[in-house]
């Protein structure tokens, strides 16, 4: 067995018989805000993609892990009439997970629905979405799925061929399900597994620019975390995965603030906890290949040779540091694009897409929701505004921020109106637009994260491919 890392959680896993890519991210920006770290080597993905794939397995919908301009340029190119038809499918298989769980507009990445959505208008015919807990066999190998602990369809994958056996666990938080498999007596030896060391952002440090609160208990709990995982799924060698970010910026604003301030846990750190613990380990990048022969998992020779990277230089740039400081938000330099509607046509259409959402019901429910958000303007003037999403009102409110409104219970948004246009306009993907509000509140979320946000971004990527 051999695998190659294709950065992040991505994975191509060759069983001899079978090619199996794992969650493909296969550009070098995810979006405006993130960023491969190890950089994509130049020509990596074709030089290790080029004889193609049989299957493609996504764990989960998120940006990161199901990534649709990803998804296109592995689907074949055949002409496309927008009008009558998605595109020709090749001959891969996808599988995904799915399974009795409603929709959740506000979650990232529209919800798990998005996944056979998006690959059947891709031109993807070959769809097998799995219940996590399933087994399933691909030729020569079995794949084995167990759940995530998590609120949607997320799913671990273990593949075993007759040499070698090999657990890719993506983001997926450990399911007591899992953990209760491998303390059976027949649970099965791994070779190696890839656990994840990704670590989830202190609160508030983007949503609402609030300095850090505590970093050692943040740190203890990520190391917990990863802790758990380590001594609940042993293996011959574990290596610390889904961790091959950073926040890079667009090129106009320096965001590096960010990659001191939300990373309690990096792979270096990572590596020290699986030397505590007595388990083989190790680091492993872009390009870099882990080949499984005879019971031993080591590196070996791929487009990219195992000594490469230094990674206690690279994981020290996405180190938790709290002496680093938060800058507060500032709407007249964290914005993006142009204003060309008054604020009030723009706060009534974002009413007009709040209706319908989890957000929405919930106001009705309790009659509560109302917001206060300001609105940074391109001719520089900042108003507030009270939004009520019951009576579908917007009421001017004075100048300044929108914390300085508030009378009691709302929560708030502070953003630039220019932001919200392109929002509002499918101009800007709302995974890419971190740092350009300030808020409390999920108003924003529960509006961006609708199916209508998502499907014209899929259908934007589908032209653009198709413009001579």
């Amino acid at each position: 067995m051999r695998l190659t890392s294709l950065g992040h959680a991505a994975v191509l896993l060759e069983t001899g018989s079978e090619r199996i890519l794992f969650d493909p991210w296969l550009t070098q920006r995810l979006d405006r805000f993130w960023e491969h770290h190890p950089p994509l080597p130049a020509d990596l993905v074709r030089q290790v993609l080029d004889d193609g794939v049989d299957y493609v397995v996504l764990s989960h919908h998120h940006f990161d892990h199901h990534h649709f301009p990803s998804l296109r340029q592995l689907a074949d190119g055949a002409d496309v009439d927008f009008d009558d038809s998605p595109r020709q499918s090749s001959a891969v298989t996808c599988i995904y997970p799915a399974g009795p769980v409603p929709p959740r507009l506000t979650a990232s990445g529209l919800g798990h629905q998005a996944i056979a959505w998006t690959l059947r208008r891709l031109g993807f015919e070959r769809l097998h979405p799995v219940t996590p807990g399933d087994t399933l066999t691909l030729g020569a190998a079995s794949l084995r799925t167990f759940p995530s602990a998590v609120p949607f369809p997320e799913m671990s994958v273990l593949v075993q061929t007759a040499d070698a056996a090999v657990m890719l666990c993506g983001d997926a938080l450990l399911h007591e399900s899992t953990a209760a498999a491998f303390r059976r007596d027949d649970a099965p030896r791994l070779d190696a597994v890839f656990v994840p060391a990704h670590s989830v952002s202190p609160p508030g440090v983007l949503t609402e620019r609030r300095p850090l609160n505590d970093p050692d208990a943040v740190r203890a709990r990520a190391a917990a975390n990863f802790d758990r995982y380590v001594e609940a799924i042993p293996a011959a060698l574990t290596v610390p995965s889904s961790f091959g970010w950073r926040v890079g910026g667009d090129g106009e604003h320096d965001y590096s603030w960010c990659n001191r301030t939300m990373f309690p846990l990096t792979p270096v750190q990572a590596l020290r906890r699986l030397d505590d613990l007595g388990r083989d380990g190790l680091l492993w990048g872009p390009g870099q290949v882990i080949e499984i022969a005879d019971g031993k998992a080591a590196p070996a020779e791929g487009p990219v040779a195992p000594a490469a990277y230094d990674f206690d230089r690279l994981y020290a740039e996405v180190s938790l540091d709290p002496a680093t400081p938060v800058p507060p938000f500032d709407a007249a330099a964290d914005r993006y694009g142009r204003q060309s509607r008054t604020c009030e046509d723009l706060l009534h259409e974002l009413l007009d897409r709040l209706v319908a959402t989890d957000y929405w019901y919930r106001a009705l429910d309790d009659g509560a929701g109302r917001h206060v958000i300001s609105l940074y303007e391109d001719h520089g003037a900042q108003n507030a505004f009270l939004l009520d999403p019951v009576t579908h009102r917007v009421t001017r409110l004075g100048e300044g921020p929108a914390r300085a409104h508030l009378a009691g219970g709302e929560s708030w948004t502070e953003t630039a109106a220019s932001t919200l246009e392109a929002l509002l306009g499918a101009d800007l993907l709302f995974g890419s637009s971190f740092g350009l509000w300030a808020s409390d509140g999920v108003l924003l979320s529960a509006v961006f994260h609708h199916p209508s946000f998502y499907t014209r971004h899929v259908e934007r990527v589908l032209q653009e491919a198709s413009t001579p």
